[in-house]
């Protein structure tokens, strides 16, 4: 039965090798999660049900106990998230009517169509408006895609003419509704670039965080509409495809995974970079 690979173990194997070995072939993960991707999930979850309070459960369901008794760090987080969905809400009308929508595709060789033996290619569309659905891309299938981010700008944007995972969904898409579907829906949402005075009550914070994500709009929403062209997403079905015989190789044993050092502290520290400098060892990691 062929495993399932996802488009966040192929980021994770692109960002570091040795980061994938030990999350994916090791299966060592840490304990807890990192604050931010509760806060990134408890997002998408009040997009999708479009209500603050829907976002709110989520993030309170899903707290680690040493999590509650941070108090005010965790309401703090919370009021962000609030702010963040509200102001989301408030700033775009058209949400498709299929959201977080799964889909299970064969891996197939880019030149031979054969099915892999050992991987099949699974994910989640944030959103999908179906053929029509979208006022502004009549009679086509368009995917959406929301994202959070603390820094949101020109090389940001201009990153997604060649982003990975926007070539991944696109083929995904094409391949599961049997018709050709170019466009992404790109929304992101920057994180708040105020932060609480030591005067102020979280009560009072929270407040001020969402007024101005209502009042100042144009600073923390951002939307583009990406596309692909057939040439793009055929070599991409050729990258991903050497991409899944390189980590067969290293899950073998035939091919070391190579450590990408640039990667130990940037976009956050990683949850990895006290067992690799010896630190720590696999006994601080869940299997």
């Amino acid at each position: 039965m062929p495993e399932l690979i996802t488009q966040t173990e192929l980021t994770t194997f692109s960002r570091c090798e040795q980061r994938h070995n030990l999350r994916y072939n090791q299966r060592l993960t840490p304990f807890e999660g990192h604050p931010a991707l509760a806060m990134g999930s408890a997002f998408h979850e009040g997009v999708e049900k479009k209500s603050v309070d829907a976002a709110l459960a989520f993030m309170r369901g899903g707290e680690p106990i040493w999590e509650i008794w941070e108090g005010d760090a965790a309401r703090v987080r919370e009021s962000i998230v609030s702010a963040m969905v509200g102001g989301a809400l408030a700033r775009w009308s058209e949400w498709p009517s299929r959201q977080e929508f799964q889909f299970d595709l064969p891996l197939r060789h880019p030149d031979t169509g054969n099915s892999s033996k050992r991987h099949r290619f699974s994910g989640v569309f944030d959103g999908v408006w179906a053929s029509g659905e979208h006022p502004s891309y009549p009679g086509r299938i368009v995917l959406g895609e929301w994202k959070t981010a603390s820094v949101v700008n020109q090389d940001y944007m201009q990153r997604l003419e060649v982003d990975f995972q926007v070539s991944t969904y696109l083929w995904a898409a094409s391949t599961l509704f049997k018709t050709p579907v170019r466009e992404v829906v790109y929304r992101v949402v920057k994180k708040p670039t105020i932060r609480q005075k030591k005067e102020e009550s979280v009560e009072e914070y929270a407040e001020r965080v969402k007024q101005d994500y209502l009042e100042r709009p144009e600073h923390y929403f951002f939307e583009q509409l990406v596309t692909r062209t057939d040439e793009q997403l055929e070599a991409w079905k050729r990258q991903a495809w050497a991409i899944h015989k390189r980590i067969l190789q290293i899950k073998r044993g035939a091919l070391p995974p190579i450590k990408n050092t640039q990667s130990c502290i940037s976009r956050g520290r990683c949850p990895y970079f006290d067992l690799c400098v010896g630190a720590i060892d696999e006994t601080a990691f869940k299997k």
